[in-house]
């Protein structure tokens, strides 16, 4: 929301307009585009943003973003990523593999437009390709063969340095925007579409050895 009326504020800078008028009528263009929303409050938190939102609507783009700023917005995502209660460990790729291939996602689980409010997904092949021979998105990066990328083998599954990549693997999915700030990638576990058991089925499906992913 605010960042559409930050390209209003550009658009009507650009037209010569002052400042004043220009706040006024991007108040009333606010205004109208809150309306929609505020009939229904099952939508109405989707006009708050938080602070790294706000930062990340200020620029049209990373690129354009100084480095601070991007710092900024990977420090706010990191303070907020939860783990499970027993640290980072192997869970069942299986029950990742579920979530993985749920279209549902949280627009399904979290918004009321399923019967099943405990319905949940990842839909990652909207954006990713995973599995050889099954097909998939493009928008994000391939990930096809992503545990052998990390040289996880059975053999060295439970070293410290595997923890570690599993932590990072962890951070991206749970929160995104703590290594890739302002990214198009969904933050699940931040918005509790996803809970930290969740989350670590689908590191674990990512990453096992034995996952179809790694074959």
């Amino acid at each position: 929301m605010k960042r559409a009326g930050f390209i209003l504020t550009v658009l009507l800078v650009g037209m010569g307009l002052g400042q004043a008028q220009t706040d006024k009528l991007e108040q009333e263009a606010m205004k109208i585009l809150k309306e929609g929303l505020d009939k229904n409050p099952q939508f109405a938190w989707k006009l708050q943003q938080d602070e790294s939102q706000r930062i990340c609507s200020r620029y049209p783009s990373r690129e354009k973003m100084p480095a601070k700023e991007i710092q900024k917005v990977m420090e706010l995502n990191a303070k907020a990523i939860q783990y499970p209660q027993w640290g980072i460990y192997w869970g069942d790729w299986k029950e990742g593999q579920k979530i993985v291939d749920s279209p549902r996602g949280g627009r399904y689980a979290t918004y009321g437009f399923s019967d099943k409010p405990t319905d949940k997904g990842g839909n990652c092949y909207a954006c990713h390709l995973i599995e050889k021979g099954k097909p998939g998105g493009t928008m994000g990066p391939s990930l096809t063969g992503y545990g052998k990328r990390y040289g996880i083998t059975k053999e060295n599954m439970n070293t410290p340095e595997t923890i570690e990549k599993q932590k990072t693997v962890y951070n991206i999915v749970y929160n995104s925007w703590s290594v890739f700030p302002c990214s198009a990638m969904p933050r699940f576990g931040y918005h509790g579409v996803l809970s930290p058991e969740d989350v670590m089925n689908v590191v674990t499906f990512l990453l096992h050895p034995d996952s179809p992913v790694n074959k």
